[in-house]
């Protein structure tokens, strides 16, 4: 199979890498600026270079500019778009033969990274959905079939597991730092966690003071919360309200539960 990709930034080289070591044919990325690593006779000086090419396009640009630049591509091309927001009628290149979006549902913080496996979140026409789900085969991944009307759902589910987890493990780390650790432990000790999720679910891997109905437990660390790092009381409660509700389901005892509830609710 042959591709070309627009855009050179982390994901448009680490899934241009990722596809030729699955042997498909790169033709050359499109972008206003390329890393040091990407050869010159990969650098497309202009989208008149696509022109009547049977292979599929991918854009890996940012979401506001999927949409205009797409409107510049040549016309009757397969087109994919890598954006977890939106969905492929997004693209509005002209005559296409088929549109589609496909995002790898991780976090791709280096250039040129192998992202072959995982799940990647796919949707499109009747010919794009069959390019995204041979694409996704070549990759050794799994495809999430996706409702194009709940795309930007799917978006904020994607932050939540990646993003929303860096900056939790960060301001852990903030509070370790208050307490004289500077080893940036967090990182450990949450990746522990996740790893028991995995093998045991939700409810069996969860532990701590709420788990175990210590209501004593929880009232001293919020309020030394409140005197240490104030600021995160609000972010803190409402997780914490999060934990009550799955260690209700997991069998907590009501008296703990309203205990705890009352405890949680004094300091939102």
């Amino acid at each position: 199979m042959k591709f070309a990709l627009c855009g050179a930034g982390r994901v448009g080289t680490s899934l241009a890498s990722s596809l030729e070591k699955k042997d498909w044919e790169f033709f050359g990325y499109y972008s206003k600026s390329y890393p040091k690593f990407v050869e010159k006779d990969k650098r497309l000086q202009s989208l008149k270079e696509l022109e009547v090419k049977d292979f599929i396009t991918f854009l890996a640009l940012p979401d506001k500019e999927i949409e205009n630049f797409s409107k510049r591509l040549p016309p009757s091309l397969i087109i994919g778009h890598t954006s977890g927001s939106l969905d492929y009628k997004a693209i509005k290149a002209p005559e296409p033969k088929g549109r589609f979006s496909i995002h790898p549902l991780r976090s791709i913080p280096k250039f040129g990274m192998d992202i072959s496996g995982g799940y990647w979140g796919i949707e499109g026409d009747e010919v794009g959905i069959k390019v995204a789900e041979k694409t996704v085969e070549a990759l050794n991944g799994k495809a999430l079939y996706i409702d194009s009307k709940m795309k930007s759902l799917y978006h904020m589910a994607s932050v939540m597991s990646t993003n929303l987890i860096n900056c939790l493990l960060f301001l852990s780390d903030e509070l370790f730092k208050k307490c004289g650790i500077t080893c940036d432990i967090a990182p450990y000790v949450g990746g522990e966690a996740l790893q028991f999720i995995k093998k045991l679910g939700y409810f069996d891997s969860l532990t701590g003071p709420i788990e175990r109905g210590d209501y004593n437990t929880l009232e001293k660390d919020l309020k030394s919360l409140e005197e240490n790092a104030s600021a995160l009381i609000p972010l803190v409660t409402k997780l914490l309200e999060v934990n009550l509700d799955i260690a209700k389901k997991k069998g907590l005892k009501k008296e703990n539960v309203d205990r705890i509830y009352s405890i949680i609710s004094n300091y939102s």
